[in-house]
């Protein structure tokens, strides 16, 4: 007997139709019936695509009334658009100006695929720019923006007020994406946008392989929704990619299996191709996430970074531990005494444990709990998953 498909199914793939509609500018399907328009729209919420599915759902005879959530985060994102084209134009000719070698990332330039920019939804402009974190910094401050955090890890974020957000990268992936070093030297995989010094931008097929590789690393750590596959697929249908050379260099570092994973998935999602079995429970993973995973995705797949896959009371042990034991970068905000006296950092963690069990057993108690869920058949679901999708990298 046939598995029985989740409602987030059903809502995940009528999603995947509308969307496609309006990248391929064909008529959209009429809702199903026992579909309703306030469960389409919490659903699209969490997948953050409201704005996009509102310009196939208004072809479909709705009134004003019942659009008028999905309308109404249209506009929030033409204007929230506007807002970061200007700003980060200014931030582009200021590190110009100061001759900073910069590259920007992800939806900065993946907007201009889509048929109006404002349709791809993006929260901050990520800028990478390597060694000259310090020098971009001060840059910033001068244009009135504030660093929102003092953690130190390879991205570090800014604001201005009302509501512009910049990350500066000085790696382009946290340590435990090494991906075999591929991106340890990012420039040697731009050009110069025309006209400038400094200002660079990846060759298509490298931004192809840079955007896969970031929906991996959130595929790998959390899980991922719609909105990765979706800009994947409008780079294939939008932008002149040699494929010979992508899948060349991606299996140098062994993730060719996870970008056929990728490409069949939106074959299924937004050009309607037949899937397999396989294909239909990868595909439930991803409509069940939210755009960013869910919080039980990362708690197994942070276990099995440090920790293997096969559960023992070790290694149960350990990963406690290093759930207590954080980074010195992410303690010295939290013990102002380490920025002067770094060997204390061991002190800190003894400190920090001990609190926790007198002012905050409900935290430990959840950590405890946290460790049990790890020898769940959910655990075993999501290890499943990595390994049909090719998400567990393996060289040739």
């Amino acid at each position: 007997m046939k598995k029985q498909l989740s409602n987030n199914f059903i809502y995940g793939i009528y999603t995947c139709r509308l969307l496609s509609s309006v990248l391929n500018r064909t008529e959209p399907l009429a809702m199903p019936e026992g579909m309703t328009l306030e469960g389409l729209y919490a659903y699209e919420k969490e997948q953050d695509v409201t704005n996009m599915a509102y310009v196939a759902l208004q072809k479909l005879g709705f009134s004003a009334d019942e659009l008028k959530k999905f309308q109404d985060d249209y506009k929030l994102n033409v204007l929230r658009e506007a807002r970061f084209e200007l700003g980060g134009q200014q931030v582009f000719d200021a590190l110009e100006k100061a001759e900073i070698p910069f590259l920007p990332l992800k939806g900065a330039i993946l907007k201009n695929l889509y048929p109006n920019p404002a349709l791809r939804t993006f929260t901050d402009i990520d800028i990478y720019v390597g060694d000259r974190l310090d020098d971009a910094e001060q840059i910033l401050f001068k244009l009135g923006y504030e660093k929102k955090t003092d953690y130190e890890t390879n991205d570090v974020g800014y604001v201005k007020k009302p509501s512009l957000h910049i990350e500066l990268h000085k790696d382009l992936f946290p340590d435990d994406y090494d991906f075999e070093g591929y991106f340890d030297e990012p420039y040697k995989h731009t050009g110069l946008k025309e006209g400038y010094k400094y200002y660079h931008l990846y060759r298509n097929d490298d931004f192809f392989i840079h955007v896969l590789c970031h929906l991996y690393k959130h595929f790998t750590f959390g899980g991922c929704g719609l909105r990765q596959y979706l800009d994947i697929y409008v780079m294939t249908q939008k932008m002149p990619l040699d494929m010979d050379y992508i899948r060349k260099e991606l299996r140098s570092f062994g993730m060719e299996g996870f970008l056929d994973t990728t490409l069949k998935l939106n074959r299924f999602f937004f050009d309607g191709e037949k899937p397999d079995d396989e294909l239909i429970e990868i595909a439930e993973f991803v409509f069940n996430n939210t755009t960013f995973g869910s919080a039980e995705n990362r708690l197994v797949l942070d276990y099995d970074k440090g920790h293997g896959e096969k559960r023992t009371l070790w290694g149960n042990i350990t990963y406690f531990a290093d759930r207590w034991q954080l980074k010195y970068s992410q303690m010295k905000p939290r013990y102002k005494v380490l920025k002067y006296l770094p060997f204390l950092l061991p002190f800190c963690w003894i400190h920090r444990l001990f609190a926790a069990l007198i002012f905050r057993r409900d935290t430990i108690k959840a950590s405890v709990n946290d460790v049990g869920k790890m020898n769940s058949d959910f655990s075993d679901y999501v290890n499943h998953i990595m390994e049909i999708s090719n998400a567990k990298i393996k060289k040739e």
